[in-house]
């Protein structure tokens, strides 16, 4: 029998900041607009619905992306997920 599994996933300013600068994302948007889009990311977890929330921003604010580009990007370079099996110290 497979144990209660919970995953713990999180996102940062800094790691949105580096996945963006990598990925040459938000080129089209003026400081204040990034720095908005990075609160929010600092009061948001990391779930799809929030994903997408920033990912559409970054688009609005990029050359040439597709949300579901930059969705893979935040997933795969910015959120880390942790896992914790029930009962496993």
């Amino acid at each position: 029998m497979t144990p209660a599994i919970k995953a713990n996933r999180q996102w940062s300013v800094s790691s949105v900041r580096k996945a963006c600068i990598k990925n040459h994302l938000y080129t089209c948007g003026d400081n204040e607009d990034y720095e908005h889009m990075l609160d929010w990311v600092s009061q948001l977890y990391p779930d799809t619905e929030n994903i997408y929330f920033i990912a559409q921003d970054i688009a609005k604010h990029s050359d040439r992306q597709t949300i579901t580009n930059i969705m893979y990007i935040l997933e795969n370079e910015a959120v880390i997920t942790t896992f914790e099996i029930d009962g496993e110290y």
